[in-house]
């Protein structure tokens, strides 16, 4: 039987690490999309200067494009990790729009070990989303959006693989001419439901329930036609069982009682981007985000650039990403490719 460290993670102690948001369930969906968002810091409720952006506010899919943008971006990520996204929008005359998108995460080559800690070979995680979003132009000034989210996590060959349910709801207004503002619900209902029953042939196993954080942002953007400032505030409301554990004596013997709850919390965040087109050929990106407001040691910062190549058919684009990552654990590089069909 194999009897991994990461299983030992997901069945002990979910229930006890409730204090970190990046610990929840759903973490590597919450990266980011492409180089251009990543690169301001991920505050992109607002802003639609830099392109169509519904895997942050699903209202943004109803903006009028001439073209379907077409985008893919991969990135290097320490410690083995993967994230990769694909995505399109699609215009639904007269008023409306629809992306699709599809985000890939997971780690490679994990060292798996025994409870008594001998090794018992390598195995992979992977994590998938399947996003689409409907966004529809209610005036000139306020569009509405829905999105749907199914997510599919894979975390070891001897346990099932679980999908999930998300939902999203998103509303962009025009203030006037240089300014938006954004509101977003995203990620409701998600959530990992995961029993080792089978695993560990044990009747008494239970479910264990990994719900996803239900994210609220408000966005603002200020944008001219050489450059734009955004910037977001979030609330993750937060939800995870937690496990107390009692020893009775009943007829002079001890008897564990096992109680569970339900413990929720919430975690503020806040983030600052801004892109500045240099040249109608280069435009160049900056941010800072801030994941906890009670812990400002925790903040992370980003750069990039996108480079338009002078090529007519499909207007070619090749984007880059620099991310320090929160806490400043690690550094990623983002690249795309971005195409006009």
């Amino acid at each position: 039987m194999k009897l991994t460290s990461l299983i030992l993670f997901i069945f002990i102690t979910t229930g006890t690490v409730f204090s970190q948001s990046g610990g929840f369930a759903g973490a590597s969906q919450r990266i980011g999309y492409g180089p251009e968002a990543l690169a301001m810091s991920n505050a992109m409720t607002a802003v639609t200067t830099q392109g169509s952006n519904a895997h942050y506010n699903p209202a943004h899919s109803a903006l009028f494009l001439t073209h379907i943008p077409l985008n893919l971006s991969v990135s290097s990520m320490s410690y083995d990790r993967i994230h990769q996204t694909f995505g399109a929008v699609f215009q639904l005359p007269p008023s409306a729009g629809v992306t699709v998108g599809l985000l890939r995460s997971g780690i490679d080559e994990i060292d798996g070990r025994t409870v008594s800690g001998y090794p018992n070979g390598s195995f992979d995680v992977s994590e998938y989303q399947l996003f689409t979003a409907f966004g529809i132009r209610l005036s000139e000034k306020l569009n509405a959006g829905f999105g749907f989210k199914l997510n599919y996590a894979d975390y070891h060959e001897d346990l099932d693989a679980e999908t999930s349910v998300g939902i999203d709801l998103g509303f962009l207004y025009k203030i006037n001419n240089h300014m938006n503002f954004g509101f977003s619900i995203q990620d409701m209902f998600a959530e990992y439901r995961w029993n080792s029953a089978e695993l560990y042939n044990q009747n008494e196993s239970r479910n264990v329930i990994n719900k996803f954080p239900t994210r609220f942002k408000w966005g603002l953007a200020y944008q001219k036609e050489q450059y734009t400032v955004s910037a977001d505030y979030e609330i993750q409301a937060l939800s995870s069982e937690v496990t107390e554990e009692e020893i009775f004596i009943s007829g002079g013997r001890p008897v564990l009682i096992s109680t569970t709850s339900e413990h929720k919390t919430n975690v503020q965040q806040f983030r600052l981007g801004g892109s500045w087109n240099v040249h109608e050929r280069l435009t160049l990106r900056g941010g800072y985000n801030l994941p906890d407001l009670t812990n400002t040691d925790s903040w992370g910062a980003s750069s990039g650039f996108s480079l338009y190549l002078p090529f007519d058919k499909f207007s070619p684009s090749i984007g880059y990403a620099f991310v320090l990552e929160p806490n400043r654990i690690s550094n990623m590089h983002v690249f795309s490719l971005s195409l006009k069909l």
